[in-house]
């Protein structure tokens, strides 16, 4: 028997790859979460790290990743044995511009299946750009994608689907602070603009079952909870504190491997995120 979820809605995730919008914490404990990286931004000159892995630098987000209920969620839809892929921030400026063009994280490397909750810590409805998905298409394959250097993609490597698709079938999973959209990690999915007033705060809290596909180049990642008999992933050092000196020299060699997966075959060198400086926010 699932723990959170309903029977219905975990045959809802696997019929159609997404489940919205799904509740993991309050209101208030989200609102303290982007107080906290509001905090950190203020302090630190390249926040951008925290666009991946960011459970490596500080604490209070690898709280979130353990969180017990957060972690019934994701054992209701894959298992009890459970590894964080990453902790990955979104932060939309209201600025009418910047976007997420259609596309699968699957296509990139990714182990498979890694199963996302976009968790809110503000208003993400279709005014903040939320974030849309098309139902369905987790089964669909790897789409043929390719890459820009636009500088108003929020993406790694400004990608975008280039095969046709009914567009028309897409969904807002529009969210209030607290709630999680829950997706498969070959989902169509993408989002839109912020028209604002306020920026758009996301945590792509992104889990993995032990049994999953590892990627060509191997990775490491954080056992959550429950155990791993299959030995695919290498394992994750814990932060000592909040940006200390050994959390970013861990960070930097974790993320390091993640940058030769995902820019292997790129024209486009990595974003500030992954050690680089190309892509904007």
């Amino acid at each position: 028997m699932p723990k959170v979820l309903s029977q219905a809605q975990v045959e809802a995730f696997q019929r159609d790859g997404c489940l919205s919008p799904v509740r993991a914490m309050s209101a208030e404990r989200a609102r303290h979460y982007r107080e906290r990286f509001e905090a950190l931004e203020a302090r630190v000159p390249d926040i951008k790290k925290m666009k991946t892995k960011s459970h490596l630098l500080c604490p209070w987000v690898l709280d979130i990743a353990e969180d017990p209920h957060v972690l019934d969620i994701f054992e209701d839809l894959i298992g009890p044995n459970l590894r964080c892929w990453s902790m990955a921030w979104r932060v939309k400026k209201a600025d009418r511009e910047t976007f997420a063009g259609w596309h699968q994280d699957s296509a990139y490397g990714a182990a498979t299946p890694v199963v996302l909750g976009a968790l809110a810590l503000s208003d993400c409805g279709p005014t903040q750009g939320c974030l849309r998905g098309v139902p369905g298409s987790h089964t669909w394959g790897i789409l043929r994608h390719e890459e820009s250097d636009d500088p108003r993609s929020i993406l790694a490597r400004g990608q975008f689907i280039t095969e046709s698709f009914d567009e028309s079938k897409a969904v807002d999973f529009s969210l209030q602070p607290g709630e999680m959209a829950m997706f498969d990690n070959s989902l169509v999915h993408g989002s839109g603009t912020n028209f604002g007033p306020d920026r758009r705060f996301l945590l792509l809290v992104e889990m993995l079952p032990t049994w999953a596909k590892p990627p060509r180049v191997r990775q490491s990642t954080m056992l959550m909870r429950g155990v791993d008999t299959y030995g695919n992933f290498d394992d994750e050092p814990r932060p000592d504190g909040e940006w200390t000196p050994a959390a970013l020299a861990n960070w930097s060699s974790v993320v390091e491997k993640r940058a030769r997966l995902i820019f292997e075959d790129s024209k486009i060198g990595p974003s500030e995120a992954y050690g680089g400086t190309r892509r904007a926010t």
